[in-house]
């Protein structure tokens, strides 16, 4: 790097990082700065890691600045920076709902109970509660249980949990089977008035009619007839596939959903809460439509794959009087690039064990996601971001994991962790030190974490492939190191005078290397993560870190990968759920921890 590069480098992270911290309540943030030179001067990337080095340098020095010394030095060598575009500051906004009166506002999330919540649920459960919240209105939580071969209580208890992890309040809540005797005494109101019948005809059969806009015989039934099929069917005369209900929609309409619809079936099984009281079960959109009356629905978020429904429910709500219909709002099904984000397609994947269940952290289920170290904020800021389109969304994990980073960047306490470890023997390094580091680069408040190095650490074997003899480095926060020697065994070196004690420890590790302690004056050059190789001074650490699920909709057998290292003893302290930074390795959270390892999960770099 010429001192040309160096001036010219110097001059832009001073540049950016003053307009961040000016941004930022005097906090710049060196991931940001960094980004933002790589982005706007291509010709710098070959020399992005002397770059961050500088970086890390440079941005303490401006952070240790008042606001308004930051303000003043950017005034004099970018004024232009200093305004900030309102369109930046302004968040996003979601469109205000039609017909929608304060305190009147009534929403529904009704999932049905035969599986875990994932994004897509998160995503119709947001705007519920963002509307509900805006109107002052009412948020209902509605579990549609009416498969009793399906639903599980502890499905229910899990989109409870969820819900309640997100931070979205239902004010009611509704279990759908719990209205039975009212869908019957609906099904009796139509059968009364000639509006349904009851048919026979095979699932072919009538496929085949329905396709050829023909009705069947059995629609000629009579309302007497009709019911005394009806009354049968409660009492149990018939098996499951023998015979459903139908309403009379309309055999030449377009929309093939409202030629002559199911809407109860013989459906034979133990309910979760129901037990076998009931054997006849509303279909879809006949307990949808009712229900939403039943609870005062006034708006329903929809994606537009349910638009073929919409005419269906409100034909049902117009023949049982149940007027007004809610209003609807659409928004677009989106996908997640590599990991599905349907039940439809996730449950398979648990089923079949491909995935370790549903809080695998390669799924975007709302446990997977938590697990992994994605937090609430991240989901309901991407959310909101994709916002109420009507398309077809994709977006990719990038987003989720840039969001996150963002968000939790600020309160993630720093480690140092060396994965697949290699031995470095430093001769002349300086003797009976205490090392205090920061928890936090930004913020000298949240404490500092000491440590009592030797003269032999650990180090990344991927740095250590990097780097030839006579070249020189920095152990982060201690001191510059210059390799001179590769491949040797330290053991078998007496005149190193390696302690017996410390010996079993380091057979642990095959690569051996010997550096010589080069000062500590800070200078370009690669800075390197390490723990003291000592196990009292440090513990094993197991990271699980996740792939993509699906590479063009193949299974990705080789998804999850299990990397083992060491980090500092001080991550030994830490609970689960609690979510760190692994120094130049990436964020990663707590799953468990025993007497000789830490589990973590890698959320992302």
């Amino acid at each position: 790097m010429s001192n040309k590069d160096i001036e010219t480098a110097r001059h832009l992270i001073t540049k950016y990082g003053l307009e961040n911290a000016v941004h930022h309540d005097g906090s710049a943030n060196e991931k940001s700065v960094m980004q933002k030179i790589m982005a706007t001067h291509v010709e710098l990337r070959k020399l992005s890691k002397q770059i961050r080095d500088l970086v890390e340098e440079i941005i303490p020095t401006i952070n240790a600045l008042s606001v308004e010394e930051q303000q003043k030095r950017l005034s004099k060598i970018a004024p232009e920076l200093l305004t900030k575009k309102e369109s930046q500051k302004r968040s996003r906004e979601l469109p205000p709902l039609k017909d929608a009166v304060d305190g009147k506002v009534v929403t529904r999330y009704a999932p049905e109970p035969n599986g875990e919540m994932h994004l897509g649920h998160a995503y119709t459960a947001f705007f519920a509660d963002y509307y509900a919240k805006k109107y002052h209105g009412t948020f209902v939580l509605r579990f549609e249980d009416t498969n009793p071969k399906q639903e599980r209580v502890e499905y229910m208890d899990a989109h409870r949990e969820d819900l309640q992890w997100l931070g979205l309040d239902p004010t009611k809540e509704v279990i759908v089977s719990n209205d039975m005797p009212i869908f019957y005494e609906k099904a009796v109101e139509l059968i009364e008035k000639n509006y349904a019948y009851t048919c026979t005809c095979s699932v072919d059969k009538m496929r085949e009619m329905r396709g050829e806009m023909k009705s069947c015989n059995h629609s000629k039934k009579s309302s007497a007839d009709t019911m005394n099929d009806w009354k049968k069917m409660l009492t149990g005369d018939y098996n499951e596939g023998e015979i459903v209900l139908r309403v009379r929609g309309d055999m030449e309409n377009k929309n093939a959903v409202m030629r002559d619809p199911a809407i109860f079936a013989i459906r034979k099984g133990d309910h979760c809460i129901q037990g076998e009281k009931y054997s006849v079960w509303p279909l879809y959109d006949f307990a949808v439509a009712v229900e939403d009356n039943l609870c005062g629905i006034t708006h329903v978020g929809r994606s537009a794959e349910f638009d073929t429904r919409i005419e269906l429910q409100n034909k049902i709500r117009e023949l049982l009087g149940l007027i007004p219909h809610p209003n609807i709002f659409h928004y677009a099904r989106f996908n997640v690039l590599g990991s599905p984000a349907s039940k439809r397609k996730i449950k398979p994947l648990v089923e079949e064990g491909k995935v370790e269940g549903w809080d695998d952290i390669r799924l975007v289920t709302i446990k997977g996601m938590k697990k992994r170290g994605i937090v609430p904020e991240a989901i309901k800021q991407v959310i909101k971001e994709v916002g109420m389109t009507t398309q077809p969304t994709n977006i990719d994990w990038s987003l989720l994991t840039a969001t996150n980073r963002k968000i939790i960047d600020a309160a993630s306490d720093r480690y140092f962790f060396v994965s697949e470890p290699i031995v470095i023997h430093i001769e002349g390094a300086p003797e009976n030190r205490i090392c205090k580091m920061p928890l936090h680069p930004d913020d000298a408040k949240r404490g500092f974490r000491k440590i009592k190095p030797n003269n032999i650490f650990l180090i990344d074997k991927s740095d250590y492939e990097n780097m030839k003899v006579n070249d020189e480095f920095r152990l982060k926060d201690l001191f510059n190191v210059k390799l001179t020697k590769k491949k040797i065994n330290l053991n078998k070196i007496d005149s190193l005078k390696i302690s017996e004690e410390l010996k079993p420890f380091l057979k642990k590790f095959p690569i051996h290397c010997i550096g010589k302690y080069f000062g500590e004056e800070l200078k370009p050059g690669p800075k390197i993560q390490w723990v003291v190789a000592d196990a009292k001074q440090t513990v094993v650490v197991e990271v699980k870190v996740p792939g993509v699920l699906f590479i063009d909709d193949t299974f990705n057998e080789n998804s999850l990968k299990i990397e083992t290292g060491y980090a500092e003893a001080g991550v030994a302290k830490l609970k689960p759920d609690t979510i760190v930074q692994f120094e130049r390795y990436g964020f990663v959270r707590v799953d468990k921890t025993t007497k000789s390892k830490i589990f973590v999960n890698l959320a992302h770099k």
